[in-house]
């Protein structure tokens, strides 16, 4: 991200005006084709997983004019969303954050409001679209580096016609180097399973220890549309700050005056629907030579929970080792315990301290809820693992909802 802020991001966000652009692509050849004036806009991002866009366009003739048919083609144009933090009195451009981008899916047209309404999806949706086509076959090999393989492979094109086999909006994919998370595992994914790339890949980010990934979109040059990109993040065992002191909302608004966040609505469920204390992953074969593993919660069952069972089956197909199924019960015994309690539909001004640009999927959110709801003062702190933000429009203000999965604490 590129930056010339001068003072803490949430301070500086309150004071100064903030300005959306939305900027219309094409997918192969990352061709800039117009910047469009939307309305009721809603940009949602899921971490390790596929965010949304929905926003509505005036069909006005100085709208036409840019060419907005060309601009808003399903599944082959892409729409990115931009946040500019200007200078009160020169309105010269202080901050530039791509917070969103992805592709547009689908447009309708209506004659009655002379208008058009976009549905989009942001790019982590484009790996479910693409299969793994060649054999991997990945012994003893490092899990955060078999995810970039795992997101390289989604964005080769066939080679025919004139456009690039890789967007120039995908080249960072391209690089499968960086940080390694040291955890090894045991993968083989066939061509002939013909494997959605993001099923892959959500299986191996959830496997033992786990890892975060998103892919983010930024601009490779400050201001430019030109230059937008995306890339992939990959965290192990997480992304994200750990209870950063600067991420802090409060239910009651005497807190405000701390400079903690103002919470104007949330819901806190704790459910144990999806949540068992024994899990057991079904790997390669058939019984009685069939691959299986189970993981269980102990301490759980030692303080006086009952016992809770669970049998992973799908998608097991690429576990070919007793190690890799190991893994996948682990992993699902620890993403299914992690689950059970969720803080969602946390409200808050995108625009004042904590703002929206101060933090990101994967960073940890302290939410201090009072005794109204609770029957006693908590404290919920977890990842944020999903995020909408409605920008503002002509005198209104930026909102952003937030879910969080983590922990509470009196």
């Amino acid at each position: 991200m590129t930056s010339v802020l001068l003072a803490p991001a949430g301070q500086l966000a309150a004071a100064l005006p903030v300005r959306w652009l939305y900027h219309f692509t094409d997918f192969r050849t990352a061709r800039l084709i117009a910047t469009l004036p939307l309305s009721g806009v809603k940009l949602t991002e899921v971490l390790g997983g596929v965010g949304t866009a929905d926003a509505d366009l005036s069909l006005a003739p100085a709208v036409r004019a840019r060419d907005p048919f060309a601009a808003t083609t399903p599944r082959r144009t892409c729409l990115w969303a931009e946040r500019q933090m200007l200078d009160p009195d020169t309105r010269a451009v202080l901050d530039s954050r791509t917070l969103w981008g992805g592709i547009v899916m689908s447009r309708k047209r209506s004659l009655a409001s002379g208008g058009m309404s976009l549905k989009c999806v942001s790019w982590e949706s484009y790996l479910a679209r693409r299969r793994i086509g060649q054999d991997l076959r990945l012994p003893f090999s490092d899990t955060l580096g078999i995810g970039r393989i795992l997101i390289r492979e989604a964005w080769r094109q066939p080679a025919v016609g004139a456009y690039p086999e890789v967007s120039p909006h995908h080249q960072p994919m391209l690089d499968i180097s960086g940080p390694l998370s040291g955890s090894l595992v045991d993968r083989e994914y066939l061509a002939t399973d013909r494997k959605p790339i993001l099923e892959a890949l959500t299986q191996l980010s959830a496997s033992g220890e786990g890892f975060d990934w998103r892919l983010e979109p930024f601009m490779a040059a400050f201001g430019d549309p030109t230059t937008l990109q995306v890339r992939a993040l990959l965290g192990y065992p997480r992304l994200g700050r750990v209870m950063p002191a600067d991420l802090i909302w409060s239910t009651d608004p005497r807190d405000a005056r701390r400079r903690w966040g103002a919470v104007s609505g949330l819901e806190l469920t704790e459910d144990g629907v999806a949540v068992n204390n024994r899990v057991t992953a079904l790997g390669e074969g058939q019984p009685p030579d069939q691959l299986v593993a189970v993981a269980e919660a102990t301490g759980e069952l030692e303080s006086g929970y009952p016992l809770y069972e669970d049998v992973l089956t799908s998608g097991t197909a690429d576990l070919r080792t007793q190690q890799a199924v190991d893994g996948a019960a682990h992993g699902g015994l620890v993403a299914q315990l992690s689950s059970q309690v969720q803080l969602s539909g946390v409200e808050v001004r995108g625009d004042v301290t904590p703002a929206v640009i101060s933090y990101a999927l994967g960073d940890d959110a302290t939410v201090h809820i009072g005794e109204g709801l609770t029957g006693e003062p908590i404290s919920v702190v977890g990842q944020i693992i999903g995020r909408t933000i409605t920008p503002g429009q002509a005198g209104g203000t930026e909102k952003v909802t937030f879910d969080v999965q983590g922990t509470a604490a009196a």
